[in-house]
Protein backbone atom coordinates (compact mmCIF):
# COMPACT_ATOMS: atom_id res chain seq x y z
CA UNK A 1 0.00 0.00 0.00
CA UNK A 2 1.20 3.68 -1.27
CA UNK A 3 1.96 5.86 1.75
CA UNK A 4 -0.90 8.25 0.14
CA UNK A 5 -3.65 5.28 0.32
CA UNK A 6 -2.04 4.89 3.53
CA UNK A 7 -3.14 8.13 5.05
CA UNK A 8 -6.45 8.13 3.17
CA UNK A 9 -7.49 4.54 4.88
CA UNK A 10 -5.63 6.17 8.36
CA UNK A 11 -8.16 9.33 7.81
CA UNK A 12 -11.40 7.27 6.99
CA UNK A 13 -10.43 4.80 10.73
CA UNK A 14 -9.78 8.16 12.43
CA UNK A 15 -12.81 9.72 11.46
CA UNK A 16 -15.05 6.84 12.14
CA UNK A 17 -13.49 6.66 15.67
CA UNK A 18 -13.76 10.34 16.20
CA UNK A 19 -17.36 9.99 15.80
CA UNK A 20 -18.21 7.11 17.99
CA UNK A 21 -15.87 8.85 20.41
CA UNK A 22 -17.57 11.98 20.36
CA UNK A 23 -20.83 10.42 20.90
CA UNK A 24 -19.86 8.00 23.69
CA UNK A 25 -17.38 10.58 25.78
CA UNK A 26 -20.21 13.74 25.73
CA UNK A 27 -19.14 15.77 28.83
CA UNK A 28 -17.16 13.25 30.73
CA UNK A 29 -14.20 14.89 31.80
CA UNK A 30 -15.64 18.26 30.39
CA UNK A 31 -12.44 20.33 28.60
CA UNK A 32 -13.51 23.36 29.51
CA UNK A 33 -11.72 24.79 33.09
CA UNK A 34 -13.19 25.92 36.04
CA UNK A 35 -11.01 28.05 38.76
CA UNK A 36 -11.23 29.70 41.66
CA UNK A 37 -8.67 31.54 43.50
CA UNK A 38 -7.29 35.06 43.76
CA UNK A 39 -5.06 36.98 41.87
CA UNK A 40 -3.72 39.31 45.02
CA UNK A 41 -6.41 40.83 47.05
CA UNK A 42 -8.62 40.04 44.66
CA UNK A 43 -11.10 36.74 44.84
CA UNK A 44 -11.52 35.48 41.05
CA UNK A 45 -13.64 32.84 39.32
CA UNK A 46 -12.09 32.22 35.68
CA UNK A 47 -13.95 30.04 33.28
CA UNK A 48 -11.91 28.84 30.30
CA UNK A 49 -14.01 27.86 27.27
CA UNK A 50 -12.13 25.52 25.13
CA UNK A 51 -11.68 25.81 21.48
CA UNK A 52 -13.13 22.45 19.40
CA UNK A 53 -9.51 22.77 17.13
CA UNK A 54 -6.58 24.05 17.72
CA UNK A 55 -4.86 26.86 16.63
CA UNK A 56 -8.46 28.72 18.10
CA UNK A 57 -9.54 31.54 19.78
CA UNK A 58 -10.42 30.06 23.74
CA UNK A 59 -13.05 32.82 25.70
CA UNK A 60 -12.03 33.45 29.00
CA UNK A 61 -14.33 35.11 31.90
CA UNK A 62 -13.05 36.31 34.60
CA UNK A 63 -15.73 37.31 37.45
CA UNK A 64 -13.91 39.40 40.18
CA UNK A 65 -15.83 39.79 43.68
CA UNK A 66 -13.29 42.53 44.88
CA UNK A 67 -14.07 46.51 44.87
CA UNK A 68 -12.30 48.84 43.00
CA UNK A 69 -11.28 46.97 40.30
CA UNK A 70 -9.98 48.88 37.20
CA UNK A 71 -8.15 46.90 34.82
CA UNK A 72 -8.60 42.91 33.94
CA UNK A 73 -5.81 41.47 31.60
CA UNK A 74 -4.93 37.81 30.35
CA UNK A 75 -2.66 35.95 28.49
CA UNK A 76 -0.77 32.64 28.28
CA UNK A 77 2.56 30.63 28.59
CA UNK A 78 3.83 27.36 28.30
CA UNK A 79 3.50 25.22 31.82
CA UNK A 80 7.20 25.00 31.46
CA UNK A 81 8.33 27.99 30.11
CA UNK A 82 9.04 31.52 30.78
CA UNK A 83 8.06 35.29 30.14
CA UNK A 84 10.51 34.88 27.37
CA UNK A 85 8.66 34.91 23.76
CA UNK A 86 5.20 34.85 25.59
CA UNK A 87 2.49 37.10 24.01
CA UNK A 88 1.91 40.12 25.73
CA UNK A 89 -1.05 40.65 27.92
CA UNK A 90 -4.81 41.39 26.16
CA UNK A 91 -7.52 43.57 28.09
CA UNK A 92 -10.91 41.84 29.38
CA UNK A 93 -13.53 44.29 28.61
CA UNK A 94 -16.84 44.17 31.39
CA UNK A 95 -19.55 42.18 30.70
CA UNK A 96 -22.51 45.03 29.98
CA UNK A 97 -25.08 44.50 33.16
CA UNK A 98 -22.63 42.90 35.60
CA UNK A 99 -20.24 45.09 37.06
CA UNK A 100 -18.04 41.92 38.31
CA UNK A 101 -17.98 39.86 34.83
CA UNK A 102 -15.07 40.57 32.40
CA UNK A 103 -14.26 38.63 29.27
CA UNK A 104 -11.98 38.31 26.48
CA UNK A 105 -10.13 35.64 24.12
CA UNK A 106 -6.85 34.36 23.74
CA UNK A 107 -5.36 32.54 20.93
CA UNK A 108 -4.08 29.04 21.57
CA UNK A 109 -1.90 28.46 18.66
CA UNK A 110 -0.19 24.89 19.54
CA UNK A 111 -1.45 21.58 22.02
CA UNK A 112 0.08 21.45 25.14
CA UNK A 113 -0.14 22.61 28.60
CA UNK A 114 -0.46 26.52 29.23
CA UNK A 115 -0.18 28.97 32.40
CA UNK A 116 -2.86 31.16 31.72
CA UNK A 117 -1.91 34.66 33.58
CA UNK A 118 -5.12 36.73 35.02
CA UNK A 119 -3.89 39.81 36.50
CA UNK A 120 -6.27 42.27 38.30
CA UNK A 121 -5.44 46.14 38.78
CA UNK A 122 -7.57 48.18 41.06
CA UNK A 123 -7.32 50.41 44.42
CA UNK A 124 -5.88 47.32 46.32
CA UNK A 125 -3.33 47.14 43.98
CA UNK A 126 -2.23 44.28 41.29
CA UNK A 127 -2.17 40.79 41.61
CA UNK A 128 -2.32 37.72 39.18
CA UNK A 129 -3.73 34.05 39.41
CA UNK A 130 -2.18 31.66 37.42
CA UNK A 131 -5.15 28.91 35.89
CA UNK A 132 -3.60 25.36 34.48
CA UNK A 133 -5.29 24.83 31.29
CA UNK A 134 -4.44 22.01 28.36
CA UNK A 135 -5.08 23.23 24.73
CA UNK A 136 -6.77 19.86 23.01
CA UNK A 137 -7.88 19.52 19.50
CA UNK A 138 -11.23 18.10 19.90
CA UNK A 139 -12.07 17.68 16.47
CA UNK A 140 -11.51 17.68 13.17
CA UNK A 141 -14.04 20.70 11.20
CA UNK A 142 -15.55 19.67 8.24
CA UNK A 143 -16.49 21.84 5.16
CA UNK A 144 -20.21 22.84 4.85
CA UNK A 145 -21.26 21.01 1.85
CA UNK A 146 -22.87 24.57 0.90
CA UNK A 147 -20.29 25.85 0.51
CA UNK A 148 -18.11 23.14 -1.01
CA UNK A 149 -20.42 22.80 -3.90
CA UNK A 150 -20.09 26.85 -4.45
CA UNK A 151 -16.36 26.59 -4.52
CA UNK A 152 -16.23 24.27 -6.47
CA UNK A 153 -18.56 26.09 -9.65
CA UNK A 154 -16.55 28.56 -8.55
CA UNK A 155 -13.13 26.60 -9.51
CA UNK A 156 -14.24 25.21 -12.49
CA UNK A 157 -15.63 28.65 -13.61
CA UNK A 158 -12.17 29.77 -13.19
CA UNK A 159 -10.51 26.88 -14.33
CA UNK A 160 -12.04 27.49 -17.78
CA UNK A 161 -11.53 30.96 -17.98
CA UNK A 162 -8.07 29.98 -17.60
CA UNK A 163 -7.46 27.26 -20.20
CA UNK A 164 -9.79 29.72 -22.44
CA UNK A 165 -6.89 32.40 -22.13
CA UNK A 166 -3.85 29.88 -22.48
CA UNK A 167 -5.79 28.52 -25.77
CA UNK A 168 -6.01 31.95 -27.12
CA UNK A 169 -2.29 33.13 -25.71
CA UNK A 170 -0.86 30.48 -27.86
CA UNK A 171 -3.13 30.68 -30.77
CA UNK A 172 -5.01 33.33 -31.93
CA UNK A 173 -3.26 35.85 -30.26
CA UNK A 174 0.10 35.32 -32.32
CA UNK A 175 -1.89 36.10 -35.53
CA UNK A 176 -2.06 39.84 -36.64
CA UNK A 177 -4.82 41.47 -36.37
CA UNK A 178 -7.71 40.95 -39.47
CA UNK A 179 -5.51 37.61 -40.38
CA UNK A 180 -8.03 34.57 -40.07
CA UNK A 181 -5.79 31.64 -37.89
CA UNK A 182 -4.66 28.83 -39.69
CA UNK A 183 -5.07 25.26 -38.86
CA UNK A 184 -1.73 25.12 -37.61
CA UNK A 185 -2.33 27.87 -35.08
CA UNK A 186 -5.62 27.11 -34.31
CA UNK A 187 -3.50 23.11 -32.93
CA UNK A 188 -0.84 25.10 -31.24
CA UNK A 189 -3.83 27.12 -28.98
CA UNK A 190 -5.30 23.49 -28.54
CA UNK A 191 -2.05 21.93 -27.21
CA UNK A 192 -1.35 24.67 -24.79
CA UNK A 193 -4.36 24.02 -23.80
CA UNK A 194 -4.22 20.14 -22.81
CA UNK A 195 -0.73 21.18 -21.06
CA UNK A 196 -2.28 23.91 -19.18
CA UNK A 197 -4.94 21.32 -18.08
CA UNK A 198 -2.66 18.87 -17.60
CA UNK A 199 -0.85 21.16 -15.02
CA UNK A 200 -3.93 22.05 -13.54
CA UNK A 201 -4.81 18.66 -12.63
CA UNK A 202 -1.08 17.76 -11.39
CA UNK A 203 -1.44 20.85 -8.91
CA UNK A 204 -4.73 20.17 -7.73
CA UNK A 205 -4.05 16.67 -7.13
CA UNK A 206 -0.46 17.31 -5.75
CA UNK A 207 -2.55 19.89 -3.32
CA UNK A 208 -5.51 17.19 -2.94
CA UNK A 209 -2.66 14.46 -1.38
CA UNK A 210 -0.51 17.09 0.66
CA UNK A 211 -3.97 18.50 2.01
CA UNK A 212 -4.89 14.79 2.92
CA UNK A 213 -1.77 14.20 4.49
CA UNK A 214 -1.67 17.33 6.57
CA UNK A 215 -5.47 16.62 7.32
CA UNK A 216 -4.41 13.10 8.41
CA UNK A 217 -1.58 13.98 10.89
CA UNK A 218 -3.74 16.77 12.79
CA UNK A 219 -6.40 14.10 12.91
CA UNK A 220 -3.64 11.56 14.61
CA UNK A 221 -3.55 14.15 17.01
CA UNK A 222 -6.88 15.08 18.16
CA UNK A 223 -7.78 13.76 21.58
CA UNK A 224 -9.37 10.73 21.89
CA UNK A 225 -9.98 8.93 25.35
CA UNK A 226 -8.09 6.00 26.61
CA UNK A 227 -9.72 2.80 26.39
CA UNK A 228 -9.75 0.53 29.25
CA UNK A 229 -11.13 -2.60 30.06
CA UNK A 230 -12.80 -3.08 33.61
CA UNK A 231 -12.81 -6.95 35.35
CA UNK A 232 -14.09 -8.24 38.60
CA UNK A 233 -12.56 -11.48 39.78
CA UNK A 234 -14.10 -13.38 42.66
CA UNK A 235 -11.25 -13.57 45.34
CA UNK A 236 -12.89 -15.39 48.09
CA UNK A 237 -11.09 -18.48 47.90
CA UNK A 238 -7.73 -16.81 48.32
CA UNK A 239 -8.40 -14.41 51.20
CA UNK A 240 -6.70 -15.85 53.80
CA UNK A 241 -4.88 -18.56 51.72
CA UNK A 242 -1.68 -16.20 50.83
CA UNK A 243 -0.18 -13.25 52.18
CA UNK A 244 -0.07 -9.37 51.23
CA UNK A 245 2.85 -8.63 49.04
CA UNK A 246 4.01 -4.86 48.05
CA UNK A 247 2.04 -3.58 45.08
CA UNK A 248 -0.82 -5.84 45.27
CA UNK A 249 -4.78 -5.27 46.76
CA UNK A 250 -4.96 -7.18 50.23
CA UNK A 251 -7.00 -10.24 49.25
CA UNK A 252 -10.58 -9.49 49.24
CA UNK A 253 -14.15 -11.16 47.94
CA UNK A 254 -14.09 -9.26 45.01
CA UNK A 255 -11.29 -7.25 43.14
CA UNK A 256 -12.04 -4.62 40.42
CA UNK A 257 -9.56 -4.73 38.08
CA UNK A 258 -9.30 -1.55 35.64
CA UNK A 259 -6.30 -2.31 32.83
CA UNK A 260 -6.08 0.49 30.37
CA UNK A 261 -5.50 0.18 26.52
CA UNK A 262 -1.44 -0.61 25.86
CA UNK A 263 -2.38 1.30 22.49
CA UNK A 264 -1.00 4.95 23.21
CA UNK A 265 1.55 3.44 25.81
CA UNK A 266 2.62 1.02 22.72
CA UNK A 267 2.79 4.67 20.26
CA UNK A 268 4.75 6.37 22.74
CA UNK A 269 1.75 9.02 23.03
CA UNK A 270 0.97 7.47 26.81
CA UNK A 271 2.72 9.66 29.22
CA UNK A 272 3.70 8.61 32.90
CA UNK A 273 0.86 9.70 35.39
CA UNK A 274 1.45 12.15 38.07
CA UNK A 275 -0.59 12.37 42.05
CA UNK A 276 -3.34 14.44 41.78
CA UNK A 277 -4.80 14.96 45.67
CA UNK A 278 -2.52 12.45 46.35
CA UNK A 279 -3.77 9.71 44.07
CA UNK A 280 -2.55 8.46 40.64
CA UNK A 281 -6.71 7.53 40.14
CA UNK A 282 -9.61 8.43 41.29
CA UNK A 283 -12.30 5.54 40.44
CA UNK A 284 -15.78 6.07 40.79
CA UNK A 285 -18.90 3.21 40.36
CA UNK A 286 -22.43 5.07 39.46
CA UNK A 287 -25.00 1.96 39.51
CA UNK A 288 -26.51 2.62 35.88
CA UNK A 289 -30.09 2.10 37.23
CA UNK A 290 -31.16 5.05 39.11
CA UNK A 291 -27.95 6.22 40.03
CA UNK A 292 -28.90 4.93 43.41
CA UNK A 293 -25.23 3.86 44.69
CA UNK A 294 -21.54 5.63 44.28
CA UNK A 295 -18.27 4.46 45.40
CA UNK A 296 -15.50 6.42 45.16
CA UNK A 297 -12.14 4.35 45.23
CA UNK A 298 -8.38 5.15 44.81
CA UNK A 299 -6.63 1.65 43.20
CA UNK A 300 -3.82 0.37 43.79
CA UNK A 301 -1.04 0.47 40.49
CA UNK A 302 0.19 -2.64 39.50
CA UNK A 303 2.00 -1.49 36.13
CA UNK A 304 2.04 1.58 34.24
CA UNK A 305 -1.29 0.52 32.91
CA UNK A 306 -2.79 -1.69 35.47
CA UNK A 307 -4.95 -0.62 38.83
CA UNK A 308 -6.67 -2.88 41.45
CA UNK A 309 -9.29 -2.16 44.19
CA UNK A 310 -10.80 -4.20 46.97
CA UNK A 311 -15.14 -3.61 45.48
CA UNK A 312 -17.35 -2.50 48.21
CA UNK A 313 -20.49 -4.52 48.69
CA UNK A 314 -22.66 -3.09 45.57
CA UNK A 315 -25.98 -4.42 44.29
CA UNK A 316 -25.54 -6.84 41.35
CA UNK A 317 -26.24 -4.79 38.42
CA UNK A 318 -24.47 -2.70 35.62
CA UNK A 319 -22.53 0.61 37.00
CA UNK A 320 -20.75 3.29 34.94
CA UNK A 321 -17.32 3.77 35.77
CA UNK A 322 -15.39 6.75 35.56
CA UNK A 323 -11.45 6.89 36.15
CA UNK A 324 -9.78 10.27 36.29
CA UNK A 325 -6.59 10.06 35.91
CA UNK A 326 -3.49 13.34 35.37
CA UNK A 327 -0.28 13.03 33.31
CA UNK A 328 2.53 14.65 33.78
CA UNK A 329 2.44 17.19 30.98
CA UNK A 330 -0.73 18.35 33.83
CA UNK A 331 -3.69 16.67 31.02
CA UNK A 332 -6.61 15.42 33.12
CA UNK A 333 -8.43 12.84 31.88
CA UNK A 334 -11.63 10.80 32.40
CA UNK A 335 -12.11 7.08 31.10
CA UNK A 336 -15.19 5.68 30.84
CA UNK A 337 -16.79 2.52 30.93
CA UNK A 338 -19.78 0.46 32.16
CA UNK A 339 -19.26 -2.78 34.07
CA UNK A 340 -21.79 -5.57 35.30
CA UNK A 341 -21.34 -6.64 38.92
CA UNK A 342 -22.82 -10.36 40.20
CA UNK A 343 -24.34 -10.89 43.63
CA UNK A 344 -21.87 -9.57 46.27
CA UNK A 345 -20.36 -12.80 48.46
CA UNK A 346 -21.64 -12.06 52.72
CA UNK A 347 -17.55 -10.59 53.35
CA UNK A 348 -17.01 -7.50 54.82
CA UNK A 349 -15.09 -4.72 53.23
CA UNK A 350 -11.73 -3.87 53.50
CA UNK A 351 -10.92 -0.77 52.11
CA UNK A 352 -8.13 -0.39 49.75
CA UNK A 353 -7.38 3.14 50.39
CA UNK A 354 -7.90 4.70 53.08
CA UNK A 355 -10.58 8.12 51.27
CA UNK A 356 -12.40 5.24 49.85
CA UNK A 357 -16.13 5.76 50.61
CA UNK A 358 -18.84 4.30 49.38
CA UNK A 359 -22.84 5.74 49.21
CA UNK A 360 -26.14 3.84 48.66
CA UNK A 361 -29.16 5.63 48.67
CA UNK A 362 -30.94 8.23 46.20
CA UNK A 363 -31.26 12.01 45.58
CA UNK A 364 -33.09 14.18 48.33
CA UNK A 365 -34.06 17.90 48.43
CA UNK A 366 -32.28 20.10 50.98
CA UNK A 367 -31.22 19.56 53.69
CA UNK A 368 -29.89 16.82 53.67
CA UNK A 369 -29.87 15.01 57.15
CA UNK A 370 -27.08 12.75 58.88
CA UNK A 371 -27.60 10.52 61.73
CA UNK A 372 -26.14 12.58 64.17
CA UNK A 373 -28.12 15.25 63.76
CA UNK A 374 -26.35 17.48 61.29
CA UNK A 375 -27.36 19.06 58.07
CA UNK A 376 -25.87 20.02 54.68
CA UNK A 377 -28.34 22.90 52.72
CA UNK A 378 -28.23 22.74 49.02
CA UNK A 379 -28.43 26.71 48.98
CA UNK A 380 -28.75 26.63 45.05
CA UNK A 381 -31.47 24.03 45.72
CA UNK A 382 -34.58 26.61 44.78
CA UNK A 383 -33.33 28.29 42.00
CA UNK A 384 -33.57 27.43 38.42
CA UNK A 385 -30.26 25.96 36.93
CA UNK A 386 -29.99 26.70 33.23
CA UNK A 387 -27.33 24.76 30.76
CA UNK A 388 -24.24 26.93 30.59
CA UNK A 389 -25.16 29.28 33.41
CA UNK A 390 -23.47 29.12 36.88
CA UNK A 391 -24.60 26.33 38.35
CA UNK A 392 -24.51 27.96 42.24
CA UNK A 393 -22.91 25.03 43.87
CA UNK A 394 -22.97 26.29 47.35
CA UNK A 395 -23.82 23.84 50.00
CA UNK A 396 -23.68 25.04 53.98
CA UNK A 397 -23.35 22.19 56.59
CA UNK A 398 -24.02 23.04 60.07
CA UNK A 399 -24.57 21.27 63.27
CA UNK A 400 -27.63 19.97 65.21
CA UNK A 401 -28.10 23.19 66.74
CA UNK A 402 -27.88 24.89 63.35
CA UNK A 403 -24.28 26.18 64.15
CA UNK A 404 -21.70 25.93 61.30
CA UNK A 405 -19.69 23.17 61.25
CA UNK A 406 -16.08 23.24 59.87
CA UNK A 407 -14.72 19.97 57.83
CA UNK A 408 -11.54 18.34 57.97
CA UNK A 409 -9.31 17.94 54.92
CA UNK A 410 -10.37 15.16 52.49
CA UNK A 411 -7.28 14.44 50.25
CA UNK A 412 -6.27 18.03 50.91
CA UNK A 413 -9.61 20.06 50.15
CA UNK A 414 -12.52 21.18 52.03
CA UNK A 415 -14.83 18.92 50.03
CA UNK A 416 -15.31 17.07 46.51
CA UNK A 417 -18.42 17.09 44.35
CA UNK A 418 -19.45 14.47 41.98
CA UNK A 419 -22.51 15.13 38.92
CA UNK A 420 -23.64 12.31 36.67
CA UNK A 421 -26.56 13.15 34.36
CA UNK A 422 -29.08 10.61 34.50
CA UNK A 423 -28.05 9.17 31.20
CA UNK A 424 -24.46 8.56 32.03
CA UNK A 425 -23.09 10.95 29.51
CA UNK A 426 -21.86 13.69 31.63
CA UNK A 427 -19.47 13.21 34.87
CA UNK A 428 -17.81 15.76 36.46
CA UNK A 429 -15.42 15.48 39.57
CA UNK A 430 -15.16 18.91 41.34
CA UNK A 431 -13.56 20.87 44.38
CA UNK A 432 -13.63 23.77 45.70
CA UNK A 433 -10.94 25.36 43.05
CA UNK A 434 -12.54 23.94 40.10
CA UNK A 435 -12.25 21.10 38.21
CA UNK A 436 -8.25 21.34 37.33
CA UNK A 437 -5.86 18.97 38.91
CA UNK A 438 -4.32 19.31 42.48
CA UNK A 439 -0.48 18.82 41.48
CA UNK A 440 0.77 17.69 44.78
CA UNK A 441 2.31 20.86 46.46
CA UNK A 442 1.76 21.86 49.93
CA UNK A 443 -0.30 24.35 48.81
CA UNK A 444 -2.60 22.49 46.69
CA UNK A 445 -2.90 19.91 48.93
CA UNK A 446 -4.09 21.87 51.83
CA UNK A 447 -1.51 20.38 53.92
CA UNK A 448 -1.05 23.28 56.50
CA UNK A 449 -4.72 23.70 56.75
CA UNK A 450 -6.81 21.62 59.81
CA UNK A 451 -9.73 22.47 59.01
CA UNK A 452 -12.15 24.74 56.36
CA UNK A 453 -15.48 26.39 57.04
CA UNK A 454 -18.41 24.64 56.36
CA UNK A 455 -19.39 26.91 53.43
CA UNK A 456 -18.36 24.78 50.40
CA UNK A 457 -18.98 26.47 47.19
CA UNK A 458 -17.99 24.19 43.89
CA UNK A 459 -17.34 26.43 40.37
CA UNK A 460 -19.46 24.56 37.51
CA UNK A 461 -21.70 24.74 34.62
CA UNK A 462 -23.98 22.34 34.11
CA UNK A 463 -23.12 21.70 29.76
CA UNK A 464 -26.46 20.83 29.04
CA UNK A 465 -30.19 20.14 30.08
CA UNK A 466 -31.14 17.10 31.69
CA UNK A 467 -31.61 15.72 35.84
CA UNK A 468 -28.43 15.32 37.62
CA UNK A 469 -27.42 13.86 40.44
CA UNK A 470 -24.56 15.32 42.70
CA UNK A 471 -22.62 13.89 45.25
CA UNK A 472 -21.02 16.01 48.22
CA UNK A 473 -18.31 13.76 50.10
CA UNK A 474 -16.33 15.59 52.98
CA UNK A 475 -14.63 14.41 56.18
CA UNK A 476 -16.17 15.32 59.62
CA UNK A 477 -14.81 13.57 63.18
CA UNK A 478 -12.28 11.59 60.65
CA UNK A 479 -15.76 9.98 59.23
CA UNK A 480 -15.85 10.56 55.66
CA UNK A 481 -20.13 11.57 54.66
CA UNK A 482 -21.83 11.66 51.58
CA UNK A 483 -24.69 13.66 50.74
CA UNK A 484 -26.38 13.36 47.31
CA UNK A 485 -29.02 16.07 45.95
CA UNK A 486 -30.92 15.94 42.83
CA UNK A 487 -30.90 18.91 40.13
CA UNK A 488 -33.04 19.62 36.86
CA UNK A 489 -31.38 21.62 34.55
CA UNK A 490 -33.32 23.74 31.65
CA UNK A 491 -31.90 24.31 28.57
Amino acid sequence: MSRVAGVTRRIAIISGALTVAMLCSAHVGSPDVFWEGAAGAYPVRVIIRSPDVIPARAEITVRVTGSGVKRVTATTRAWSGNDAGAPPPDDAVRVAGDSTLWTLQLWMMRQGPYAVLVNVEGSAGGGTATVPYTAVAQRVLKMDPREGIALSLAGIFLITGLLTIINLAAGEATVFPGEPPSDVVRARGRRARWVGAALIVAILVGGRLWWNYEDGVYALDVFRPAAAKVSVRDDTAARNARPTRPGRVEAHARILRVAISRYQFDQRKWLPLIPDHGKLMHLFLVRKDGLGAIAHLHPVMLDSVTFESALPSLAAGAYYVFADVVHENGFAETLREIVTLDTAPGLAWKQSDGDDAVFLGSGAGTPWRFDDGSTLSFDGASAKHAAKADAGLRFTLRDPSGKLLNVEPYMGMAAHAVIVRDDGKVFEHLHPMGNTPAIDTPSAMGSMTSSFPGVIEFPWAFPSAGRYRVWVQFRVSKSIRTAAFDVVVGS
